[in-house]
């Protein structure tokens, strides 16, 4: 079974692909938040929330809170005030989710450190679908947890921008606009990194609109009813949602649905061009951009799932 340290920041596709998560072959070591959709804290809050509903109990840290960071209009339009879709998940009874939950943590990185370190060489791969602000710390300050990564599959950047400008910018996808250094330099160290970018992850023919959320209400698992509810209000709203942080989860589980390609990438930190990915593809890149999918297959894959 392969083990994973999930990287969020829930989020309305990340709490898809946490559900997902949950009810596959996986084992989930732990789970870090991040300030991106969300703070780190209500990310955690969110993490917490989706578990409970599902009966599960797994480990959340909350992760590395960006100084100055304030949650974009962008980002509530989105995803809801509470980030899951304004679902009222884990309000039922008028029960209220406390942050008191949420265990503390003077150092995170730390904590996510001692949690890889006890695992062998590559046992655990990182599955990352927010910006990169907690795996660009531990990169840099704990060498010997890095060691214990097998791959980082990652949620981030527009690699073709005539196929898919950025969304944020021209020229730059949320996650690693809003903290390109750290996507720097995750992207450019020596770990191995599976990619899936805007190009990809936006095309519609992978999307969930009103018809597709039927067919995932129909399924009517446990599973399955939770993602419809968390998706129902974004997907009326915008009349469909891209599971943008759904394909790194599958490009980690189902490998063979997509084509990819070896590339080099650094990412541009400049003030007019910030969160633009610099691509070089040659045979000895440590980034495996997945650059198309089998869209049946992809859909296959959600409803699967959520079964």
């Amino acid at each position: 079974m392969v083990k994973v340290m999930l990287d969020m920041d829930p989020g309305v596709d990340d709490a898809v692909a946490l559900i997902l998560a949950l009810n596959s072959q996986v084992e989930i070591v732990a789970l870090s938040t991040v300030s991106g959709n969300v703070s780190a804290m209500m990310g955690a809050v969110n993490a917490l929330r989706i578990c409970d509903a599902l009966g599960r109990s797994i480990r959340v840290i909350k992760g590395l809170s960006r100084k100055g960071y304030r949650r974009s209009r962008h980002a509530v339009e989105v995803h809801g005030r509470d980030g899951l879709g304004d679902a009222g998940i884990g309000m039922e009874g008028g029960k209220v989710w406390s942050r008191s939950r949420v265990p503390a943590s003077s150092d995170p990185i730390r904590e996510i450190a001692d949690i890889l370190g006890s695992y062998r060489r590559r046992e655990v791969t990182l599955l990352c679908t927010a910006p990169l602000t907690n795996i660009a710390a531990l990169l840099e300050s704990h060498e010997d947890a890095s060691r214990c990564i097998d791959r980082i599959f990652v949620m981030g950047g527009a690699y073709d921008l005539d196929a898919a400008q950025g969304n944020v910018t021209r020229y730059a996808e949320f996650n690693f606009y809003t903290d390109a250094g750290a996507a720097d330099r995750v992207m450019a160290s020596d770990a191995r990194v599976v990619a899936c970018g805007l190009e990809l992850t936006s095309r519609r023919d992978c999307s969930v609109d009103a018809s597709m959320l039927e067919r995932i209400r129909a399924i009517g698992s446990r599973h399955a009813l939770l993602a419809a509810s968390i998706l129902q209000n974004p997907v009326l709203r915008c009349s469909h949602f891209n599971l943008h942080d759904v394909f790194a989860l599958a490009a980690l589980l189902r490998p063979e649905i997509f084509a990819m390609r070896h590339a080099r990438v650094r990412i541009e930190t400049s003030r007019v061009r910030r969160g633009m990915c610099i691509t070089e593809y040659r045979d000895d890149g440590n980034v495996s951009i997945c650059h198309d999918v089998d869209a049946e297959r992809f859909i296959g894959f959600l409803l699967d799932g959520l079964r």
